[in-house]
């Protein structure tokens, strides 16, 4: 963490060649997590331009860099950038043409923000690693080999606590009344 500490210290004093070994070691990590997140819908020059945003976001936003939360900020600003472009590509509608909200689909969205908040909650109810693991897979779309050597382990522990983690939150679920999908999984 000191050479990252040193490299944020340098990021908030504006040091040009700071923003470039940043961009240096960080661009492909904010570039995956852009692909990820766009499921192949962005054009690759799209990706570029996203990442080259993340990091210009973050030269201008320097007094939020925390030592050891770098990498997780760069995923977050990545992945928002990445959403925000997306919705760019839904059609705007004139008001005219909006058509209602039917029932279905407000109680859709409703169910949804609800299971997002139970997955929330159940995700805590994990061990700080299973937590750690789980989130750094499915939220900052880490590879089971980033994620091991960041933890220290190995690539087939990652895989084990995933598939047991994925079994707990289903059982978890179903105690709350909840049917649980398996075809998606």
């Amino acid at each position: 963490m000191v050479g990252e500490s040193r490299l944020i210290q340098q990021l908030q004093n504006k040091n040009q060649k700071a923003l470039e070994k940043l961009i240096d070691k960080y661009s492909a990590y904010a570039g995956t997590i852009i692909r990820n997140i766009s499921h192949n819908i962005l054009t690759e020059e799209d990706v570029e331009e996203i990442t080259a945003d993340v990091f210009i976001s973050i030269w201008n936003n320097t007094d939020k860099l925390i030592s050891g939360k770098l990498q997780p900020y760069i995923a977050s600003i990545a992945r928002n950038k990445a959403k925000s472009r997306l919705r760019q590509y839904h059609e705007t509608v004139s008001l005219e043409d909006t058509i209602p909200i039917s029932k279905d689909s407000l109680e859709e969205k409703i169910d949804n923000n609800i299971l997002k908040e139970v997955l929330a909650e159940l995700l805590e109810s994990l061990s700080e690693k299973d937590y750690e693991i789980m989130v750094r897979y499915y939220y900052y779309y880490q590879t089971i080999s980033e994620i091991a050597d960041a933890l220290d382990m190995s690539d087939s522990a990652i895989k084990v606590r995933l598939h047991r983690g994925r079994k707990k939150l289903q059982q978890l679920f179903i105690e709350r009344g909840y049917s649980y999908d398996t075809e998606h999984i």
